[in-house]
C-alpha cells in the first residue's frame, strides 16, 4: 500500500485464486482485446458473446486460475490446467451451452460461433499431431492481461505464479496455443519452445471467419527451465 501523487491510499496489486464472479471481469478484458466488432458488423452484445464463448471454453478444462486485481479493478488472469486435478466449476458446460444457444440464434451469430468452433477443432488437430491434447501434464489455457495493467509487471507475476504450480505439481512439461494476434515474442524470451505452427496462408479454405485467421502455434516448456530464464 502506498500514497499517489493526489495523495489518495493505492493499493498493490492482489494475486487470488479465481472465484466464479470473476468470469464477467476476463469477458470484459477479453472482448476489449480481441473484439472481431468488424466481423460482428459492430454490434457489440454479439461481440461480447462470443467473448464469453471462449472465455468459457478455456473454463471448461482449467484447473486452477489466478486473477490480478489493483484498487478492486481487474488486472488479468491465468488459466490452466494440470492433468489429474478437478476441473474449477462444474457449472460452465451448462452456461457454455446457453451462450452457444444465443449466439445461434441469429445468423450472424451462428457464423461466429461457426468460425470459434473450427478454430478450436484445429488445435486439437494440432494438438494429435505432436501427441499431446489432454494427456498433456499441463497447459496454460488463457493468459490475458487488461490494457491498462499490461507494462506494470502484471503479466509477469502471473505467468511466473503459473509456472511455479506447476513445479509444484511436478508437471515435467506445459504446453500452451498462441496465434500471432497474440506477444509470441514474451514465450520466446520464457525460453519456451516452439513445437506445432500452421500458418493461414497454407489452408485460405479452412472454415474460419477472415478475422479468427491467424497463423497459430503451440509451445512447450519445462518448468524449472522456464523459472530459471527469468533469473
Amino acid at each position: 500500500m502506498r500514497r499517489n501523487s493526489a495523495g489518495g491510499i493505492e493499493m498493490d496489486v492482489i494475486y487470488s485464486p479465481i472465484i466464479f464472479s470473476d468470469v464477467d471481469d476476463i469477458v470484459r478484458a477479453f472482448d476489449q482485446t480481441w473484439s472481431h466488432l468488424d466481423e460482428l458488423k459492430g454490434d457489440r452484445k454479439l461481440s461480447q458473446l462470443r467473448s464469453y464463448h471462449f472465455v468459457l471454453n478455456f473454463l471448461l478444462t482449467a484447473t486452477q486460475g489466478e486473477v490480478a486485481r489493483k484498487n478492486g479493478k481487474f488486472m488479468g488472469v491465468i488459466l490452466s490446467r494440470v492433468a489429474g486435478q478437478p476441473r474449477l466449476f462444474s457449472s460452465v458446460p451448462q452456461q457454455l451451452a446457453k451462450i452457444d444457444e444465443r449466439l445461434n440464434s441469429t445468423p450472424l451469430g451462428h457464423k461466429a460461433l461457426s468460425s470459434s468452433q473450427m478454430t478450436g477443432r484445429i488445435e486439437q488437430a494440432m494438438e494429435r499431431q505432436i501427441h499431446i491434447g489432454e494427456k498433456a501434464p499441463a497447459e496454460v489455457e488463457l493468459f490475458l492481461v487488461a490494457p491498462q495493467a499490461r507494462g506494470h509487471g502484471v503479466g509477469g507475476k502471473l505467468w511466473e505464479r503459473a509456472v511455479e504450480s506447476f513445479e509444484r505439481f511436478e508437471a515435467p512439461m506445459f504446453y500452451l496455443h498462441t496465434d500471432s494476434g497474440c506477444d509470441m515474442a514474451f514465450y520466446d524470451h520464457q525460453g519456451m519452445r516452439r513445437v506445432s505452427e500452421r500458418l493461414a496462408k497454407d489452408h485460405p479454405g479452412d472454415g474460419r471467419s477472415k478475422q479468427d485467421r491467424s497463423d497459430m502455434y503451440i509451445y512447450a516448456g519445462i518448468p524449472s527451465k522456464v523459472l530459471s530464464a527469468k533469473k
